[in-house]
This record gives structure tokens, sequence and C-alpha cells, in this order.
């Protein structure tokens, strides 16, 4: 027998010895002897001292066999509390893409609802009154993933449980942001960038007669200001839930960095409202281009991409409202009725007059701008960062915690005549 009592070797000799010595003096009572009587009473006494050890050594055993038992118990407790906590670390897991067990097709979030219904402190929240729910579940992950409900039950009265496939978080869809991946960036350390916007008329003209005076080149300087804002957002999450799903905390910083970008971009196109720390943006910033032979939209475009360039600029960047290019998409040829810009199964890449083509919705319908990307430049005074903290109000003890995203940006534009804003519903005459 395993774990049995081991008594030590000298108590073990004197319970032989002892049975010994009862054998005979039992013989000696009853005449079966003839030892002296002296030695039956010696006999009797060392007789007498082994029973003694072995009632104490009786009592070592039991007190170890109750130790025992003690122990057993014990970390039979801890192997239940490990049991259950690998079954949440279990389900709990990402690589746990399997689906997880619900009971009749209901969660244990949908219990927790059903509770929560019944809960007058919820319907206080559903009233945005500040105050907290919270559902209590008697049972555990594991009877809830074992007992049986009511329904869902098979045709021969066994329980089958659910188990849905697990796709992970799915954050909303963002616009793509291509204006901000072409346009110029430099760094700054200050709140606002001042530069002189150089103006320049007259031409340069060859000298007819020794003594002619020369061609005046007049230039003209004006002072302008390039304001830093601030673009900033946040939202509020359970510490327990940010802590517990890790791709549930990527997904918030990801749309907020999505949502701050997309207010940049439209900053940087439409401006902000008119003061101090805001943007000027490159439609308040351009200059107004008016075709004189351009028809369509694709010809007014490369009528203002041909000034730009008689000018001596460089147009690189044509930009405009997803809509207007798929308009521009599917002209088709007046004779045979061919699409002029490739076909729908093979469309061209947004390109037009060897000019990039980016889309933002960001600028209205029927609105296109021509840049020369050399003269705009996005200052960067602050990079976007994404801080958590639950030293927000009271949230250190509602054990939330606070997601800020920021960043701070501006728009120089060092030259106007080198952002053009054509209307593609004009024509020219």
């Amino acid at each position: 027998m395993k774990n049995q009592h081991k008594f030590s070797p000298r108590t073990e000799a004197m319970i032989a010895n002892a049975a010994a010595e009862s054998g005979r003096f039992a013989m000696g009572v009853h005449g079966g002897g003839g030892r002296p009587h002296h030695a039956r009473e010696r006999t009797d006494d060392e007789f007498y001292a082994s029973v003694d050890e072995l009632a104490r050594d009786t009592k070592e055993m039991f007190a170890a066999v109750s130790a025992y038992k003690d122990m057993v118990e014990r970390r039979g407790a801890e192997t239940n509390a490990r049991m259950a906590a690998l079954e949440q670390a279990f389900v709990a897991s990402p690589s746990y893409d399997k689906g997880s067990y619900s009971v009749g097709g209901v969660g244990v979030g949908v219990l927790a609802m059903n509770d929560l219904r019944e809960s007058p402190a919820f319907a206080s929240l559903s009233e945005w009154n500040q105050c907290t729910a919270r559902a209590r579940l008697s049972s555990s992950i594991k009877s809830a993933l074992t007992n049986i409900p009511s329904e869902g039950l098979s045709s021969d009265g066994s329980y089958m449980p659910s188990r849905p496939e697990r796709a992970g978080i799915v954050g909303p869809v963002l616009r793509p942001l291509q204006l901000l991946e072409v346009l110029p960036s430099r760094p700054t350390e200050a709140d606002a960038v001042e530069y002189i916007q150089l103006n320049a008329t007259g031409e340069a003209a060859e000298q007819e007669v020794e003594g002619d005076a020369k061609a005046l080149i007049d230039f003209d300087g004006e002072l302008r200001k390039a304001e830093i804002a601030t673009v900033a957002g946040w939202t509020a999450a359970s510490r327990q839930v940010l802590s517990d799903h890790a791709a549930l905390q990527a997904n918030i910083d990801n749309v907020i960095q999505g949502k701050l970008l997309d207010r940049l971009e439209n900053l940087l196109i439409n401006g902000g409202a008119s003061g101090s720390g805001k943007i000027v943006g490159l439609l308040d910033q351009g200059t107004v281009f008016l075709p004189t032979v351009g028809a369509t939209p694709a010809d007014i475009i490369g009528e203002a991409a041909a000034a730009m360039a008689e000018r001596g600029y460089s147009p690189s960047v044509i930009a405009m409202h997803p809509r207007d290019w798929f308009a521009i998409q599917i002209s088709r040829d007046d004779n045979d009725g061919a699409y002029l810009f490739g076909s729908p199964t093979a469309p061209i890449p947004p390109s037009l007059w060897n000019q990039q083509v980016v889309l933002s919705s960001a600028i209205d319908r029927g609105t296109a701008l021509v840049l020369d990307t050399a003269h705009v430049t996005v200052l960067d005074r602050q990079q976007m960062s994404v801080m958590l903290s639950n030293s927000h109000a009271d949230f250190f003890t509602r054990n939330l915690v606070a997601i800020l995203g920021e960043l701070r940006a501006g728009l120089e534009v060092r030259d106007t005549l080198a952002v053009y804003i054509v209307d593609l519903v004009s024509s020219g005459g």
C-alpha cells in the first residue's frame, strides 16, 4: 500500500519482541513453561513498556494519516482552481479560433444582458445617469458551458452546444488618406511659422543701346503666417477590457489615428475657422484658374497644368473627389462608345496629363486642385501620439482609462500660384 506509515526500526523490533514475550508469558501462566517468577515479572514490565511504545507510535501514525488527508484535500482544491483558471485562459486565448461554446445558442453575454434588463441601475444608466450597472452570474464559465437549458436540445434529447467561428475584432472602415502621402513635410518646434511670400512683376529684356535703362523686375513681398493647429480626439474604455483584449486596444488606437489624420487632411484642404491657431487651407490660399479652351473636366485640368508650367512651375499632383475621377473614367468615344480611360475590367491608374491623381472626399465635387508640391509643405509640430490615462475625472476610482489621440500640424504655402483651384463644371470660351 502506497503512502503507508513507516515505524522506526527500534519500534518495529519492540513490537516483535512484545509479541514474543506475550506468548511466553501466556505459557508460564498456564503451566506451559518453567521460567522463574522474577523472570516473568521482568517480562511483564518489558511487555507493558512495549505496549506503551506501540500506543505512542499508533498515535503518531494517526496524526500522520490526518496530516496526509489534509494535504490531499488542499492539493485537490488547488488542482480544481488551476483547472478552472486553465479553462478561462483557454477560452480567452487568441489561438482558440474554433469558436466558443454557448448555452443553447445563448452566450454568457446574453445571459448577462438578461440579468441587466431587470436591473434598475441599468435602466438608469440607459437614460445617461451617472451610475454603475453590474450583472451577477452565479454560474461559472464551466457551468455555463455544460448546463443544459430548456431549449437547444437535439432530437434525442442530448444537448448540442453551438460553436460559432471566431473572426476576431473588425474595426470601422477608414478613408484612405492619399493627399497626406504626397505632400512633403518638415518638423518645426514653434507654434507658428512666419515667412515672406514674394511676388515678382516684370521680365528681363536685352539692352537696345548702351546707356539705356535696363528692364525692371519689381519684387513685392507679403508677410504670411502659418498657424499650428491641434487635432485631438479621445474615448473611454474599461481598464480590464483593454488588459484582457489587446486586439481591442489596437483597433481603438488605429481608429483614433485614422480619425485624426482624416481631420487633418480635411483641414489642409478646406482650412479651419478663422482665428489664431487655425490652418488656412489650400482652397483659401490657392489661385482660382479660369479656363479659356478646355471644355471637359479632363481638358480643363490639362489646361490648368499647362498654364502653371508656362509660369515656370512643375505641377505634380492633381487632387479631386472620387466621384469626379469616376466621371472622367467612364468618358466614352462619341463614335464607337469605347472607354477613353481604360475598360472597366482594366482601368488605368489615377493619372491625368502625366500627373498623379489623388482622391479625397474632403474636396467638394466639381472642384479639383493642381499642385506644385515643391512650394507646399505640411508643418509637423507634434507627431501623432496615442496616450492612456486614468487621471481624467473619476476614472481612477471607476477603473476606466481615457485613450487620447493628438497631433499638431500646420500648412505652409510659399507661393499661391503653385496651387490652382479648378472648377470642373465651367467651360472655356
